[in-house]
């Protein structure tokens, strides 16, 4: 549509936040009945729909001392939250309560209605005043949208840019808390993954983490694209291969693995993992690093005990090379013994080490029935468990290629260790990710 025919408050908007250079994107949805109505026709890079959080809700109110009304102010708050009045007139030191201005009465005195009212079309007639929650930076893209003065036209903007162009219009802004329930978190998590032992490993670990917190999201009907996946920082490390002869070159493993884990801190990376399961041997060592930091080093051996527990996995085996699997000085999966967790048959370690190496020489997306039948024949001859433990990378990037018996193999269940890792991380994401429905719909813009 020309510019030329959008409706007179559309036009009075755009003219305020293009004389403002405020930026901002106008666009076209269906007719929205309430806040909660909107947020689902708004379109945003791609998508329809945004979070409630990220609509922003408005009320008109007046002052009232009983004859005549004496000042109108707009409320603005994130749509997911309801406006608390008597903390807004506390806020502004008024003596008078305020009152929710009748759509009649707002018609009359502004030629707008309900679902129309917002920051940029006659903001020049009011006080505005934004709850905290509304300069709060969340959830990427870190914008927030509105009516642009129609039921069927929006606008996409920052709240930090039109809060500073209203002010330096000489417009009354106040920033306050005049909203209830507000337990959106202010930021997410972002994780830090050392790719272990080989690159392979931490590139499953990263597209299970995606591909799981995909899964949830889109059965929600939460998934907004791209801008709904973590912020994930990689360190592949050529030096993690020498943790294959852990025992000989655990110095030089150490030192490469420290300096990637002092890289994270100083990145204040809140979940440090790494993709390895031979160097978990130092996650004790690592966890003192991350002391007094805002990160925290989330050993597998941890993840793999509140797996076993909730899941009430009371007996299983654990494969993979011999630092690890026997449970001795260099495992660090050996407080999983209080857990049923019993290592493989001991004659089969030089097999599963053999293991190891043939899949590293493996083309990187090729099958190998040499590699597969090896791995049966461990399963079936060292393995009395239904339940196995793969602490393993190669053979996880192995079963990888095997979709079909990815989690079922020679009769035995798959636990894998970096699967069980990925879910853990999912969840932690998710659940800190804000609640996309709002409660309290009474009010809107």
């Amino acid at each position: 549509m020309e510019e030329g025919h959008y409706p007179d408050r559309v036009k009075s908007s755009l003219e305020f936040l293009s004389s403002s250079k405020v930026w901002h994107l106008l666009s076209k949805n269906s007719v929205a009945t309430s806040c909660l109505d909107a947020a689902s026709r708004r379109n945003r890079l791609g998508v329809q729909g945004i979070p409630i959080y990220d609509e922003l809700k408005t009320l008109c109110v007046s002052t009232s001392n009983g004859e005549s009304f004496q000042q109108d102010y707009l409320l603005h708050c994130r749509a997911h939250l309801s406006f608390d009045l008597a903390a807004a007139q506390k806020l502004l030191g008024l003596q008078h309560p305020l009152v929710k201005l009748e759509e009649g009465i707002l018609t009359q005195r502004y030629s707008m209605r309900y679902g129309t009212v917002n920051p940029f079309s006659q903001q020049e007639k009011f006080s505005h005043i934004f709850d905290f929650s509304v300069v709060k930076s969340l959830t990427p893209p870190h914008t927030m949208m509105t009516n642009a003065g129609d039921l069927s036209w929006a606008i996409e903007f920052r709240p930090d840019e039109l809060i500073s162009s209203l002010q330096d219009s000489g417009i009354e802004v106040v920033i306050g808390e005049i909203a209830l329930d507000d337990t959106v978190a202010t930021s997410l998590p972002s994780f830090g993954i050392i790719t272990g032992n080989g690159p392979d490993s931490g590139m499953a670990l990263w597209y299970r983490l995606n591909e799981t917190i995909n899964t949830r999201l889109v059965s929600e009907e939460r998934m907004r694209g791209d801008i709904s996946y973590p912020k994930v920082f990689v360190q592949s490390i050529p030096e993690m291969g020498l943790s294959m002869e852990l025992e000989a070159r655990n110095n030089e493993v150490w030192e490469a693995l420290k300096k990637a884990v002092l890289s994270f801190i100083q990145q204040e990376v809140n979940y440090i993992v790494i993709a390895c399961n031979t160097t978990q041997y130092f996650s004790d060592k690592i966890a003192k690093l991350c002391i007094h930091t805002s990160s925290e080093f989330v050993p597998m051996a941890d993840v793999l005990r509140d797996h076993l527990v909730r899941h009430n996995i009371q007996e299983s085996t654990l494969i993979g090379i011999p630092a690890v699997a026997n449970f001795g000085e260099w495992s660090g999966f050996t407080q999983l013994a209080e857990f049923g967790v019993q290592p493989v048959d001991e004659k089969l370690l030089p097999a599963i080490h053999e293991l190891g190496y043939i899949v590293k020489r493996l083309d990187s997306k090729s099958q190998d029935n040499t590699a597969l039948n090896k791995l049966q024949h461990v399963l079936r001859n060292g393995v009395k468990t239904k339940y196995v433990i793969v602490a393993l990378t190669e053979i996880s990037i192995l079963l990888s290629r095997y979709p079909r018996i990815q989690n079922k193999i020679a009769g035995k269940v798959i636990i894998d260790t970096l699967n069980v890792y990925a879910d853990w991380l999912a969840q932690i994401y998710v659940q800190a990710l804000p609640e996309e429905r709002s409660q309290n719909d009474d009010f809107w813009g």
